[in-house]
C-alpha cells in the first residue's frame, strides 16, 4: 500500500516566480483598484493545479517573515546583496494568505524564522507520522532536506520540464549527501546568501575533504592530518566556517504549535468569494462545480436545522 504524501510549498519562491515570470505578457492581471494581481494569479492557479491533481492527503504553504531572522542576528550580511521586495508584490503577498485562509488550506510562517526552517520543520514531523513528503520549491538550499522520504520538486523556468530531486540527484550533482549540502556551503560560500567560503578553496577539494571527514567539525578535529600551511589556513578560518554552517543549516525544530495534517478539504464556497472580490474571474468557471455541491450540502443542512428546530 502506497504511503500518503503531503506536499509543501516554498510560498515565497512561487510568489516571485509568479511575479517576475508574468510581466512579460501582454496582459497583467489587476484588480478592480487597478493593482497588480499577476503573482496571486500564478499562485492560486498553481494551488488550484495541486488541488485537481487529487494526489496528495493534504497540501501545506509556507512563508518568510520579513527580512529580520536569526540568522542575521549571527551574520548581519546574511542575504543582505538581495534586491529590495517590489512594492506591487507586497501586497499580493498578503492576498495570497488571504486566498489560503478562505479555501482552508493550511499556511505557517513565524517571526523570526524563514520560510525553509518552517519547512524543516513540518516536513520532519511529517515524515515521523508516516507521510511521503514532496516540497515544491525552486530553492537549492532545500535539497539538504531530501531524504528516502522526502522529494524536492524544482522548475527553474516556465519552458524547462519538472525536475524531482531524489537522494541520488543530490548526490549526482553536488558530490555529498543532501545532509552534508550545509558542509559544502560552509566552506565554499553561497553568493546568492552574500555567505563567503574559504578564500582559495576549490570546489573539489572541498567535497574531497567532506567525503573523508563526513562534516566540518570533523574536518577540524583532524586538523593534525593536514600540512602546516594548511593547518594554519583551516584555523584561521575555523569560526568563520562553523558560523556558515549554523546559518547555512535547515531548522527542525521550530516551535510552530499543532500542524493541520488532516485530509485536505477545500472550501470552495470562500474560495468562490475571495475570487468574485478579486474579480479573478478564469477561476470561478473552474471551481464552480465544486462550489455549487458545497452550497447545495449547506443549504440541505440548514433546512434540516430548521425542519428540527421546528419540529422541537
Amino acid at each position: 500500500m502506497d504511503k500518503k504524501k503531503v506536499v509543501i510549498i516554498d510560498g515565497y519562491h512561487l510568489l516571485h516566480k509568479g511575479y517576475y515570470g508574468s510581466l512579460k505578457r501582454k496582459k497583467v492581471a489587476v484588480n478592480r483598484e487597478g493593482k497588480l494581481i499577476n503573482a496571486v494569479y500564478v499562485f492560486v492557479a498553481n494551488i488550484y493545479q495541486l488541488i485537481k491533481s487529487n494526489s496528495y492527503h493534504t497540501i501545506i504553504v509556507t512563508f518568510d517573515v520579513g527580512k529580520e531572522c536569526w540568522r542575521r542576528e549571527i551574520y548581519p550580511e546574511y542575504k543582505a546583496t538581495r534586491k529590495e521586495t517590489p512594492p506591487e508584490l507586497i501586497p499580493q503577498m498578503q492576498l495570497v494568505r488571504e486566498f489560503l485562509t478562505s479555501a482552508n488550506i493550511p499556511w505557517y510562517e513565524k517571526e523570526r524564522y524563514e520560510g525553509d526552517d518552517i519547512m524543516g520543520t513540518i516536513c520532519r514531523l511529517a515524515v515521523k507520522l508516516g507521510y511521503d513528503v514532496e516540497i515544491f520549491s525552486n530553492d537549492k538550499d532545500t535539497y539538504q532536506l531530501v531524504s528516502e522520504n522526502v522529494t524536492i520538486v524544482s522548475q527553474q523556468s516556465k519552458k524547462a520540464e519538472k525536475e524531482v530531486v531524489t537522494e541520488d540527484t543530490v548526490t549526482e550533482k553536488f558530490g555529498c549527501l543532501p545532509c552534508q549540502i550545509p558542509d559544502i556551503k560552509s566552506l565554499l560560500g553561497d553568493q546568492s546568501d552574500n555567505i563567503k567560503g574559504v578564500k582559495g578553496l576549490h570546489y573539489k577539494t572541498a567535497i574531497k575533504m567532506i567525503k573523508k571527514y563526513g562534516n566540518v567539525e570533523n574536518i577540524f578535529q583532524n586538523i593534525a592530518d593536514f600540512p602546516p600551511d594548511k593547518q594554519k589556513k583551516l584555523e584561521e578560518c575555523k569560526e568563520h566556517v562553523l558560523k556558515n554552517k549554523k546559518i547555512t543549516r535547515i531548522l527542525s525544530n521550530v516551535d510552530l504549535g499543532r500542524i493541520d495534517f488532516r485530509p485536505l478539504r477545500v472550501n470552495y464556497i470562500r474560495f468562490m468569494g475571495f475570487l468574485k472580490r478579486e474579480r479573478m474571474w478564469a477561476f470561478t468557471k473552474m471551481i464552480n462545480d465544486k462550489f455549487e455541491e458545497q452550497q447545495k450540502i449547506m443549504i440541505t443542512h440548514r433546512e434540516n436545522l430548521q425542519k428540527e428546530n421546528s419540529g422541537s
